[in-house]
């Protein structure tokens, strides 16, 4: 972005080199009478600049319209345009290679080696001895039991009980009804009716016309082409004229009335009326009754019962018996016994090696071109004031 905004401002730069060459050259073509011209100008503003290196007060002189007198010239412009291009940058690239290491690495070797040793070993043996036990016998008796056995039986028994009998009772009672009753009644409610009313108001009309107007031309005497004529402009115009007048007009106003009207009212009146009503009373009364009970009874009774009982008796037996007599032995075995050897190999491996070398990278690149553009320029300059220098140059005189 930086690039871009440097070629535009030294296009711009130089276009405006060219612009004062070109000014200068034709203020020198014009001659002295050219110069005498722009001495006789007077100032025309009261706003004053001030150079900050001659300390001098200058005037800017007003420019006059050029004459419509133009040509047309070829001039060359350096227009930025981006290229690609190739450039070679120095990088380091990496390359593998393969490279022998020698490695040592460390095995182990087995050998078997004989060994005799001293082993214990349990051997069985079988061993018989007598031996006395006792065994309980059983023996089956009969013997008489007396038991106890409870008997049930009936017996009837008399008692009196209170009973509530019901007794009925005639008796007057009052009792309150509310009867209803239709009653008239008036009142009053708001009714809401629209009533016409006659307002008056201003109101303003506008009973204009329009007019054609002509613009008076202004004549503009400058260069040596003589007075400029500008041509008449007919304009069509509208001439407002506001006439107030009143105007009448209904409005519909709502308004509240009170009307009577009469409604129905029911109104609930109490009467006290009388009635004859049963009342129950429970009156207790004794009675006799009879009612039966179970009871039971103890009876002892006897019966043979088969007891058995356990008899001791003493028995002999010959047990076998298998014993784990222990005894020595020697024996010979292998053991297996490992020895380390180094073994020398050689084992192939990449390498990253870095290596300096060029690229070819395609980069962007502002360049100023040459273009030949046509522009339209006064063929003979008139009315110009000097230049901000000459201006300088004769205010310091003065």
């Amino acid at each position: 972005m930086s690039r871009k905004v440097l070629a535009v401002a030294l296009s711009a730069i130089i276009l405006m080199l060219t612009t004062c060459a070109d000014s200068t050259s034709r203020a020198a073509a014009a001659g002295p009478e050219a110069l005498s011209h722009r001495k006789s100008l007077k100032p025309h503003f009261g706003r004053e600049y001030r150079d900050r290196e001659s300390k001098i007060c200058v005037h800017p002189v007003a420019v006059c319209a050029p004459a419509p007198c133009t040509r047309i010239e070829k001039r060359t412009v350096f227009v930025p345009q981006w290229v690609t291009e190739c450039k070679q940058i120095p990088t380091t690239e990496i390359r593998h290679e393969e490279r022998d290491r020698e490695i040592i690495t460390y095995k182990d070797v087995p050998e078997i080696v004989q060994k005799t040793r001293m082993i214990t070993v349990m051997e069985h043996e079988v061993r018989s001895h007598e031996e006395t036990y006792t065994v309980e016998k059983p023996v089956k008796e009969k013997v008489e039991q007396t038991y106890t056995v409870c008997v049930p039986y009936t017996e009837t028994r008399t008692g009196t009980r209170t009973v509530l009998k019901p007794v009925y009772k005639e008796i007057e009672r009052k009792y309150t009804v509310n009867v209803p009753v239709c009653e008239k009644r008036t009142g009053t409610r708001c009714v809401s009716r629209c009533v016409p009313v006659v307002h008056t108001r201003d109101i303003c009309v506008d009973r204009g016309h329009f007019e054609e107007r002509v613009s008076h031309p202004v004549c503009k005497t400058c260069g040596p082409c003589g007075p400029v004529a500008v041509a008449e402009c007919k304009t069509r115009v509208w001439v407002p004229v506001l006439v107030h007048k009143q105007e009448a007009f209904t409005v519909n106003t709502k308004q509240t009335v009170q009307v009577p009207y009469e409604y129905d009212v029911t109104v609930m009146r109490p009467e006290i009326r009388t009635k004859i009503e049963k009342v129950c009373t429970m009156v207790p009364t004794p009675e006799p009754y009879t009612y039966e009970v179970q009871l039971t009874r103890n009876e002892t009774r006897s019966r043979l019962v088969e007891v058995c009982k356990l008899v001791p008796e003493v028995r002999t037996r010959t047990v076998n018996e298998r014993v784990c007599v222990p005894r020595q032995r020697t024996e010979t075995y292998n053991e297996t016994v490992y020895h380390r050897v180094a073994v020398k190999r050689i084992c192939k491996e990449t390498v990253c090696v870095p290596v300096c070398t060029t690229r070819d990278v395609q980069v962007r690149v502002c360049r100023l071109l040459p273009k030949t553009v046509e522009v339209q320029v006064a063929a003979t300059p008139v009315c110009y004031g000097p230049t901000f220098r000459e201006a300088a140059r004769l205010g310091g005189r003065k």
